[in-house]
């Protein structure tokens, strides 16, 4: 039997794809030492977002979380995720921030380092790349698939390449960050990035399930000779997320593919999570039907997520199709941006703001027009020139039109916090103060998650002593209380 190697993503992807990256820390704790056991190669645990989302929301320090993940994760490599030249920001940051990053990632832990960069610009990425493996770690170039004129397969045979010789990474790994990658497409794609890399260059996969393809892509995949795929624990899988790990494995099995994961392990994992989603109301991940649309628009899980939930807050709700259909004639418009992070987010804000506004680019976020002047990096093909027009005539006057070189950051940070250590003084740069200080007083959410899922129901209907009827039911099993 041919062996395939499983990278879990639910700690990273799977919870920023459908939770809006609110996983707290103490939902996590309990199955950590089992995740660990479970026989998966690979487990990715943070990137930027997150430190983003613990800062802000949750009120926890993330290298608290990260030193964790290094104490309990004694089995399983530990990896992260790095976004272009941008460390904790959107933006570009000097090469001394941006080496620091990696340095702290390394220095707690992290083993694996997979980088990206959402133009393909390596002018983003060669530094930190070559920088992480003389801090000894293992590097991973990601070849972000898009559906588009320019998204050929010579594009990234070209890229594939320029990774290895540029960045001497150690492997390379498709990401579907859209959902929408095919099996017929994969069946061109795979084999020529595997003429120009040779068979001894890892070759990975992530798909998320938002069109309903992850499971026959996968299957066809690891027909086609890819080396790893990625997968969540259910129910923090599917939907926006990637593909459930107990679906994918039984599929590769049923075609003779040994899976080495721990059935009665994940099962144990996927109960409690499912226990942590009805405690804390968040929703579970469920196998979604062909979106046509994803093909067009683009959005990926985490957006996605976060689009949907700001604007049911708002009463908006209504307008998401709108807003995703906008999404997919901003992209033709504005050169193709591919939908991940943190182009993904311009687009989608332009969008909205297009379609509450009722005129196109008539409002216009100053990351919009960076993006249209090359502030993140090259474009590879052109915003059209009347939209690009708008996007400079309506967006901050303030925003120059040649991009600044950014400079050392590092020495007045220090002069600035002289008491802070690393991990502090990376944390201070790239948030505003007061949401730095107010992590630091935070008290994090200490919940015991280790109860069981009846147990929080019964709490719960004791809380509504005007109920006339109770029914409850699982499997054969039925109970129903009248009044």
């Amino acid at each position: 039997m041919t062996g395939v190697r499983i990278v879990d993503t639910t700690l990273r992807d799977g919870h920023q794809c459908l939770w809006a990256t609110r996983m707290t820390t103490a939902m996590m704790r309990p199955v950590l030492d089992r995740m660990d056991q479970a026989g998966f190669d690979v487990i990715e645990l943070m990137g930027a977002v997150h430190f983003d989302t613990c800062v802000r929301f949750l009120g926890e320090n993330p290298w608290d979380r990260l030193r964790l993940f290094r104490d309990r994760f004694q089995k399983t490599t530990r990896q992260a995720i790095v976004r272009s030249k941008c460390a904790l920001r959107f933006d570009l940051e000097p090469d001394d921030i941006n080496r620091l990053w990696y340095e702290l990632l390394v220095r707690n832990g992290i083993e694996s380092l997979i980088a990206f960069d959402g133009l393909h610009d390596l002018d983003n990425l060669e530094d930190g790349l070559k920088h992480a493996k003389l801090l000894g770690a293992q590097t991973q170039g990601w070849l972000i698939f898009s559906e588009s004129p320019v998204h050929t397969d010579a594009l990234y045979v070209a890229k594939a390449r320029e990774f290895l010789d540029r960045c001497d990474v150690d492997s390379l790994m498709i990401e579907d960050t859209s959902g929408i990658l095919t099996p017929d497409r994969l069946r061109t794609l795979v084999p020529a990035i595997r003429a120009e890399i040779g068979a001894d260059v890892p070759l990975g996969l992530h798909t998320h399930n938002l069109a309903g393809l992850g499971q026959s892509l996968y299957i066809e995949a690891v027909k086609l000779g890819i080396d790893n795929i990625y997968t969540c624990i259910a129910p923090i899988a599917d939907g926006n997320a990637p593909p459930a790990i107990q679906t994918t494995a039984r599929n590769l099995r049923h075609y003779g593919y040994d899976i080495g994961v721990d059935d009665a392990l994940l099962a144990e994992v996927s109960q409690h999570f499912e226990n942590v989603a009805m405690c804390s109301g968040q929703p579970l991940g469920r196998p979604q039907d062909f979106d046509a649309a994803s093909v067009d628009h683009q959005i990926p899980g985490g957006v996605m997520s976060n689009l949907a939930s700001q604007l049911e807050a708002a009463g908006l709700i209504d307008k998401l199709p709108a807003v995703l259909e906008e999404c997919g004639r901003i992209r033709a418009e504005t050169g193709w941006p591919i939908m991940v992070t943190p182009f993904s987010q311009f687009v989608g804000v332009q969008a909205t703001l297009n379609v509450l506004t009722g005129e196109r680019y008539k409002q216009v976020p100053d990351e919009m027009k960076k993006y249209a002047l090359g502030y993140y990096g090259k474009l590879l093909s052109p915003v059209a020139p009347d939209v690009l027009d708008r996007l400079v005539e309506n967006g901050s006057k303030t925003i120059a039109l040649t991009p600044p070189t950014p400079e050392p950051a590092l020495p007045a940070l220090r002069k600035r916090f002289p008491s802070a250590d690393d991990e502090e003084l990376l944390l201070w740069h790239s948030f505003p103060e007061e949401l730095v200080r107010n992590m630091f007083a935070a008290t994090p959410d200490t919940t015991d998650y280790t109860g069981s899922p009846l147990l929080h129901l019964v709490e719960e209907i004791a809380k509504r002593p005007h109920l006339s009827r109770v029914f409850i039911s699982k499997g054969k099993t039925s109970v129903d209380i009248r009044e």
